[in-house]
């Protein structure tokens, strides 16, 4: 039963990295930018939905302190893999309505937010700093998760005169992109960092080892800032 939930979880895993590539490159908007996204946020979903009894079965049968704390890193690996899909979606749900915030919008975000500052104290104390790395996501888009509920109930979004600025008519469309885009980051440094120790059994030794942790953010954060500016001079 194990080995069949790990096999769909690297399916589902494996499946979604490759699928983010679609919307990212397809005509914003259009239907197959529409349909990959949703492919995407399943695969998510489904990869999250199989992780977590692996993260709950390894941190109890863990028989060495490695791997509990690898098992904490698989739980909030989770955590910043759905709540990003989970607002990222919302927003988009929204676009031509108010934004209402449901209870797990705001539990989601409070949970990411939360589990990160609780891992970067971890990988502190444990001296993990890939674990560290990664610990920033999750209280960076808890915060504009939550920012963005509260700005959006604030503006009676849509129809205010100041939503241009704030939760606006077009700023969905930056939140939509920062949160899909986060989530394509945690995936991939998932994919590269057990990818290659656990499926390849590579091992990487002083700061090579820190190849795999920062390279997704070193490809996708400078793509991100570029993305970003130019939205805002598309709609300034």
């Amino acid at each position: 039963m194990v080995s069949l939930v790990l096999g769909v979880h690297l399916v589902c895993a494996f499946g979604a990295t490759a699928v983010f590539w679609v919307p990212l490159a397809a005509a914003k908007g259009g239907p197959l930018h529409i349909a990959a996204g949703r492919l995407y946020a399943r695969l998510i979903y489904a990869t999250a939905a199989t992780g977590a009894p692996l993260a709950v079965l390894l941190g109890v049968t863990a028989s060495e302190p490695g791997a509990a704390r690898t098992a904490a890193f698989l739980a909030y690996l989770i955590t910043i893999l759905v709540q990003p899909v989970h607002h990222g979606i919302a927003v988009v749900r929204a676009r031509r309505g108010a934004f209402a915030p449901t209870s797990f919008h705001a539990v989601a975000a409070w949970t990411v937010m939360l589990a990160g500052l609780a891992m970067g104290g971890a990988a502190l104390a444990w001296r993990e700093w890939g674990f560290l790395l990664v610990s920033p996501i999750g209280p960076v888009m808890g915060w504009r998760a939550l920012r963005y509920a509260r700005n959006a109930s604030r503006l009676n979004f849509p129809g205010s005169a100041n939503r241009e600025n704030s939760t606006g008519k077009h700023f969905w469309r930056e939140e939509h992109i920062v949160a899909m885009v986060v989530s394509g980051m945690a995936v991939h440094t998932a994919m590269l960092v057990f990818g290659l120790t656990r499926t390849l059994q590579i091992t990487m030794e002083g700061a090579a080892a820190l190849v795999p942790w920062l390279l997704p953010a070193l490809v996708g954060l400078p793509w991100l800032v570029w993305r970003v500016r130019r939205e805002r001079r598309a709609f300034s």
